[in-house]
């Protein structure tokens, strides 16, 4: 790192023993008397710095230029107050007049009382102190010496700034900066940790930065950056050597109690990349894990509370958090002479999470798997952002890494390695309006080898999408990433990240589609492929608000399920559709609407098998005066293209369309509507002699909410009796329709295929049971309860499809589906215990069936 250069201090030659005491020893004893000592004394060049003195910030000690960006009172204060100030300290130290004088005083005080500190060596690496009234601390060793940490920052005890930690040797700790003076003065800076340099060696840690101690005015230091892990080579086996870990980064320092800013954390280090295998003839080299990466620093926290209230302003602020760093990558397998992989890729690190301040950093990126036979997964998950505070976005998170190629082998299958998931994003500060941060994307599966069909290779699988952050106002959730392709199987999709809580709920993100195999030739000449699955659907995420805090929010929607991939169709193919994937859930709402449930994905067709549709996923509920989200759709089923599955020991079972997916459920609100439920998906349709697809069950109606009770006490505002009756019951609502079945495949010669069953209709909802009445405080009297709710009506069942025509005969018809049950009626509310009684509510009036 950069380190501040500063002014040296000056000693007296009959207080060594002091300065020994407060760990200083002088630069120079105290000058003797000279002749033209009142000529020195008149004269005015002193107020001018010698040549070779560097003053920290004189430079830009008037540079105003921060003032015309955002307002910032700490900056303001720093620029027109203290840094002129400070300039004009270090001046009269380093000057020579200044020197003789303040010698002449520490002499006569027998303290150290005007003076820096001076500089580490790698004899004495610390900083020595400043002056007990005036003088900055000393820098620390920086070490050139490998392992050795830096030396520490000396400290300024009265007015001045806190040294600078030295950096660390290779592998080894940034020192930390020293404390900043006590009346005013800034910490010192950590230093930085070193990078690594022997093969798979960690990177150091970041040096703390120094607190400012400053009763009136001072910023934190800023905490010193991780050093970088060294890459792995191989290790004497041939296998490669796992990467090593990026240090992390150090703290920022607290700020002043009145006045400052608390300082930046420091960011990760990099991690070093996992070896590759060795290249040789042997087998089964595998290459190196990535290491991972290192976490960001913590900002430093601004000043006392006492001196953050009101009454002062509340100036300063939290230090922002430093950012992590990216996981290595996996090593590379072994090759042979012919470059063809002997062994699996390695696996990639995982990314370094951001640290928390007032505005959080951002994850680091994990690293990609390394190539091999199979491949190597990447990194698990990219880092997580860190939280913010005030009105500020959490960090960002990190983007997972690619997952590693396979080439597989003649007779060994080859799976390539599966995408990383996506960081989740940082806290916002729900109660200042903060926003959370953005959730890091996924990682794309790694690709099987599709050259030669012969070979059986499959495609890994897409990465999870992050969730976005928690705040006022949620961060976004990332979708799923897509598979990779193979020629035996393509891979599944990754599921969507669930929503982030927020006053309204984040949206959960969608699945990822299945991708498509290219088809592999096994020993009898049948091509087979497999279209991956789709991707899960992330649920919706809370509200925060409530009835507690009085907000209103609705719940986050869930997110669409993937699509089945399609099987490759052509001459002697076997192929099987992906099955859809299931749609998220929503969330529930306070004081508005529930979230709705995602649709699920739609099944693949296959010339033999369709895949079956996915779920949708249940609605949320609401309280008080919001409607309750529907369900989601059920996925369609996909279709047959008659071939018949050959006898086989891949798992593989007879062929058939694909089942249509259920409904999700709707679901209750306590005050609004409640919802429907989702439609039941449709059966694929067979070819041949293959039957058809059933059709999904439509999903349950949402139940009616009760109705209140009857008011008994006063209006606390007003002061009138309480004459309200018990509330009415909610109705239920409708159920979702059945999925209509698949029809049957027709045969040329044989028996044609039976037609798939309709859908069973989705069941009502119940009526809500009316509210019980109160008793008339002004007369005694019971108060009428309240009327049950209707209850809902029953879906219609799925159509039957048509069965399929035979040669020689026809296929059997598939039944329609049995319609959905009524939803019960609610009960009538008891009326209130009064004299005379209150009457009861009416009970509610029973739904039809579908």
């Amino acid at each position: 790192m950069t380190h501040r250069k500063r002014n040296r201090m000056i000693g007296a030659s009959g207080t060594a023993a002091a300065f020994l005491a407060f760990g200083m020893t002088p630069l120079a004893p105290a000058p003797a008397a000279q002749a033209d000592f009142f000529e020195d004394l008149f004269s005015f060049d002193w107020m001018v710095p010698a040549a070779d003195v560097d003053v920290a910030g004189s430079a830009d000690a008037f540079d105003l230029s921060g003032l015309m960006g955002d307002f910032n009172a700490v900056t303001m204060f720093d620029q027109l107050f203290y840094a002129p100030m400070h300039m004009l300290t270090q001046a009269w130290i380093e000057n020579p007049f200044g020197e003789m004088v303040n010698g002449a005083i520490n002499s006569m005080a027998g303290e150290y009382l005007i003076g820096n500190g001076i500089d580490g060596t790698a004899d004495a690496p610390d900083g020595g102190h400043g002056g007990l009234w005036f003088g900055d601390g000393g820098d620390g060793w920086s070490s050139d010496v490998a392992g050795e940490a830096g030396g520490n920052g000396g400290n300024a005890i009265g007015f001045g700034n806190g040294g600078d930690g030295g950096d660390g040797g290779a592998g080894a700790a940034g020192g930390n900066g020293g404390i900043g003076g006590t009346w005013m003065g800034h910490g010192g800076d950590g230093g930085a940790g070193g990078a690594a340099t022997v093969a798979g060696g960690f990177g150091g840690a970041g040096g703390d930065g120094g607190a400012a101690m400053a009763w009136m005015f001072g910023n934190g230091g800023a905490g010193g950056s991780g050093g970088a892990g060294m890459d792995g080579t191989q290790n004497v086996t041939g296998t490669g050597m796992s990467g090593g870990q990026g240090g992390n980064g150090g703290n920022g320092g607290v700020s002043g109690y009145l006045l400052g800013n608390g300082g930046k954390g420091g960011a990760g280090g990099a991690a070093g990349n996992g070896g590759n295998g060795a290249t040789g003839d042997t087998d089964g080299l595998a290459g190196g894990v990535g290491g991972r990466g290192g976490a960001g620093g913590l900002g430093g926290a601004r000043g006392s509370h006492f001196y953050g209230a009101a009454f002062y302003g509340g100036a300063g602020q939290a230090g922002d958090g430093g950012n992590g760093g990216n996981g290595g990558a996996g090593g590379e397998a072994a090759t042979d002479a012919g470059g063809h992989f002997l062994g699996n890729g390695g696996i990639g690190g995982i990314g370094g999470d951001g640290g928390a301040g007032y505005a959080g950093g951002d994850g680091g990126n994990s690293g990609d798997g390394g190539d091999g036979i199979n491949g190597g997964h990447a990194g698990g998950w990219g880092g997580s952002g860190g939280n913010s505070l005030a009105d500020n976005a959490g960090g960002t998170g990190g983007n997972g890494g690619v997952g590693g190629d396979a080439t597989g082998a003649v007779g060994v299958t080859g799976t390539a390695g599966n995408g990383g998931s996506g960081g989740q994003g940082g806290y916002g500060s729900d109660a200042e309006g903060g926003r959370g941060g953005d959730a890091g994307q996924a990682g794309a599966g790694g690709n099987g080898a599709t050259t030669d069909d012969t070979i059986k290779t499959i495609g890994g699988r897409g990465g999870y999408g992050g969730g976005g952050g928690n705040g006022h106002t949620a961060g976004a959730s990332t979708d799923g990433a897509a598979g990779g392709t193979g020629t035996f199987k393509g891979g599944d999709g990754g599921g969507g990240g669930n929503g982030a809580r927020g006053l309204d709920g984040g949206s959960g993100g969608n699945g990822a589609d299945g991708t498509a195999a290219t088809g592999w030739k096994d020993a009898d000449g049948t091509i087979w492929s497999i279209g991956g699955n789709g991707g899960l659907g992330g649920s919706g995420g809370q509200t925060s608000g409530n009835m507690l805090t009085g907000g209103t929010g609705s719940g986050g929607d869930g997110g669409q399920g993937g699509n089945g991939a399609d099987g490759l169709t052509g001459p002697g193919v076997v192929s099987i559709g992906g099955n859809g994937g299931q749609g998220g859930n929503g969330a529930a709402g306070s004081g508005a609407d529930g979230g709705a449930g995602g649709g699920g994905g739609a099944g693949g067709d296959g010339t033999a098998s369709g895949g079956n549709g996915g779920n949708g996923g249940g609605g949320g509920t609401s309280d008080t005066t919001g409607s309750a989200g529907v369900g989601g759709a059920g996925g369609n089923g996909g279709n047959s293209g008659g071939i018949e599955t050959p006898t086989n020991t891949l798992g593989i079972g007879p062929s058939h369309a694909g089942n249509g997916g259920n409904g999700g459920a709707g679901t209750t609100s306590y005050g609004g509507p409640s919802s429907v439920g989702g439609a039941g998906g449709n059966g694929g349709n067979g070819a041949g002699d293959v039957n058809g697809g059933n059709g999904g069950t439509g999903g349950t109606g949402g139940r009616g909410g009760y109705g209140a009770e009857g008011s008994t006490g006063n209006n606390p505002l007003t002061g009138a009796p309480g004459k309200v009756a018990g509330g009415d019951g909610g109705n239920g609502d409708t159920g979702g329709a059945g999925g209509q079945g698949g029809n049957g495949g027709s045969s040329e010669n044989g028996v044609g295929g039976n037609a798939g069953n309709g859908g069973k209709g989705g069941d009502a909802g119940q009526g809500g049971n009316g509210g019980a009445g109160g008793i008339d405080p002004a007369t005694g009297a019971g108060l009428a309860g309240g009327n049950g709710g209707n209850g809902g009506n029953g879906a219609a069942g799925g159509a039957a499809g048509q069965a399929g025509q035979g040669g020689a005969g026809s296929g059997a018809a598939g039944s329609v589906g049995a319609g959905g049950a009524g939803g019960a009626a609610g009960a009538g509310g008891t009326g209130g215990p009064g004299d005379p009684v209150g009457a009861d509510g009416n009970p509610g009036t029973p739904g039809n069936p579908g």
